[in-house]
């Protein structure tokens, strides 16, 4: 008898995952409209970037909708820049780096590069959090 075991996605890919979904938040929560208007459109573009964390038992559905989702969220944060929508632009890289960082595909690049999107998320936290100095 054999056993095989269900291969998932990498924890690493689904954390980048987590912090594309996460990193937009701040500069919505902390912008200080009591009415932001596109909070539809913001609620929405969120859920569109979780999609791919429910994926996370079938790791080729995760790349594929981790990198489809990149794909359109590259150019409805440029274009809707106009109503907010630009603070989902650094969910591009992360999402396709939790494509990229699966250390079973690619031993030696995953760590640079699920380190790289990590420090990207420490980057844009302390700037969207930080004083302003």
């Amino acid at each position: 008898m054999r056993d095989t075991a269900r291969e998932s996605v990498h924890p690493w890919q689904i954390g980048l995952a987590v912090c594309a979904v996460v990193v937009p938040l701040p500069p919505v929560i902390g912008s200080g409209y009591p009415s932001f208007f596109a909070l539809p459109l913001v609620a929405a573009t969120t859920a569109l970037t979780g999609v791919p964390l429910l994926l996370h038992a079938r790791p080729a559905a995760f790349r594929w909708a981790a990198g489809v989702i990149a794909a359109v969220l590259l150019p409805w944060s440029l274009i809707g820049s106009w109503f907010g929508m630009f603070v989902f632009f650094p969910s591009v890289p992360l999402l396709l780096l939790s494509v990229l960082s699966d250390p079973r595909r690619r031993p030696r690049a995953a760590r640079f590069l699920a380190g790289a999107g990590f420090l990207l998320v420490a980057a844009l936290t302390l700037l969207w959090w930080g004083d302003g100095r």
